[in-house]
């Protein structure tokens, strides 16, 4: 697999710990940051579902995993939907989503696996009124993606510990509204991953202690 010149940074722990990033994310409006980052670029290239950039990052993800998991504890690593997932779940459409492709990819290169499994334990069920950018206010975002998802089989999350994989954290809103569906659901906790967080002048505020 060729390099693509993005180094294996020590994960950011963001807003009480239960979230983890890896980069950051210069956003479009900030053209020339945008452009001059290899990391944004880098998340573009994910988010284009390119093979190659997003099995770079599972095995940086993937890497830091190994140190972070304990042994005695059952994972199952799933993935955030994408808004083109309500529309392949109506059409049944078996095309994967780039975060699920990534979750896959971090799965693949885990060298350790006994207590660890991948599986697709979340899917939306509507649509959000408006796109997460065009939200102007946090609040606003958080209630955009409330009560828009379901798990798939509620059985399996119970004593397990769930590693949610997202591309970008922005407020936090939809990773938050995701771990709060799983755990009400029965699971024993959630460990949030995210490629990278979106610069911005304040951390996010709906990601809480409550909430890991």
């Amino acid at each position: 697999m060729k390099t693509i010149g993005i180094m294996a940074n020590p994960p950011e722990r963001i807003c009480s710990s239960w979230i983890y990033t890896f980069g950051l994310y210069h956003p479009r409006w900030k053209i020339e940051e945008h452009l001059n980052s290899k990391w944004s670029q880098a998340v573009i290239q994910v988010k284009r579902k390119s093979e190659n950039v997003i099995g770079h990052f599972g095995q940086i993800i993937a890497k830091h995993l190994e140190s972070a998991l304990i042994e005695n504890i059952s994972y199952i690593i799933t993935h955030v939907p994408a808004e083109e997932d309500y529309k392949l779940y109506l059409f049944l459409d078996l095309n994967r989503c780039a975060t699920e492709l990534l979750a896959a990819s971090i799965y693949a290169n885990l060298q350790n696996k006994g207590n660890v499994s991948r599986e697709t334990l979340l899917f939306q069920v509507k649509p959000k009124a408006k796109k997460q950018h065009q939200c102007v206010t946090d609040l606003e975002r958080a209630v955009n993606v409330n009560g828009i998802y379901a798990v798939t089989n509620s059985a399996l999350l119970h004593g397990k510990s769930i590693i949610l994989v997202d591309d970008i954290l922005t407020s936090g809103a939809t990773i938050t509204e995701c771990a709060k569906v799983l755990k009400s659901a029965g699971a024993l906790s959630v460990m949030g991953v995210a490629l990278a967080r979106t610069e911005r002048t304040r951390k996010p505020r709906f990601v809480t202690a409550e909430n890991s």
